[in-house]
């Protein structure tokens, strides 16, 4: 009964964990083509640039990792010399909106420092019939009060990631646009904060 009952136990704290994951399943392989400049339009008038690392042809070990962890391949950078947040979501998921709160939280403690992203995939992960409607009422509705990128771009990057495990999904890049790390599911806010901490203490800020 007791390994029945811790059974019970892991399995719940799992589901916690993770978020919307099962809606989001879609996963395609990634591109193959090198990303050289994509430009992400955020509805508060900055852009993002992502641009994916080059790889020799023969580097297994190099191709293995990157499709590991695709972020790590990548660099996000900004006219901002500050860390950047991407936020991937969709107007569904119930975690995802259980995190705002604490998104608020890190904007208020860590202020320039930092600069979130929200990107919603609802469009890419399934149909929607007005994907900026509903993303509108779910900013209305949450009160939503960070930068969102809504251009067509968002499909070439969802491509070259090969789609994503789940949301909420929070990836952190540096001020120089190189990978921190990322977060999938409802993760505490301590987390974040330790690792924002952490980071900025090594570039003396």
């Amino acid at each position: 009964m007791r390994l029945i009952w811790l059974g019970m136990v892991f399995s719940l704290c799992l589901l916690v964990f993770i978020g919307c994951g099962e809606s989001t399943q879609e996963i395609i392989e990634p591109e193959q083509k090198i990303l050289k400049s994509l430009p992400l339009q955020a509805d508060n008038g900055e852009t993002l640039i992502v641009s994916q690392k080059e790889q020799k042809e023969n580097d297994e070990f190099a191709s293995l990792a990157s499709k590991s962890n695709i972020f790590e391949n990548l660099s996000v950078t900004s006219g901002g010399k500050n860390i950047k947040i991407l936020v991937f979501f969709t107007t569904w998921c119930d975690p995802c909106k259980g995190i705002l709160p604490h998104l608020d939280n890190l904007k208020k403690q860590f202020g320039d420092k930092i600069a979130f992203f929200g990107i919603p995939i609802d469009d890419l992960v399934g149909e929607v019939e007005n994907f900026k409607g509903s993303v509108q009422v779910f900013s209305e509705e949450n009160a939503l009060n960070i930068p969102l990128i809504l251009d067509g771009n968002r499909g070439e990057l969802f491509k070259v990631l090969g789609g994503i495990e789940g949301v909420p999904l929070i990836v952190l890049y540096g001020e120089n646009g190189e990978y921190i790390m990322h977060y999938l599911g409802a993760i505490p806010e301590e987390m974040i904060e330790f690792d924002l901490s952490q980071n900025l203490v090594q570039k003396g800020q």
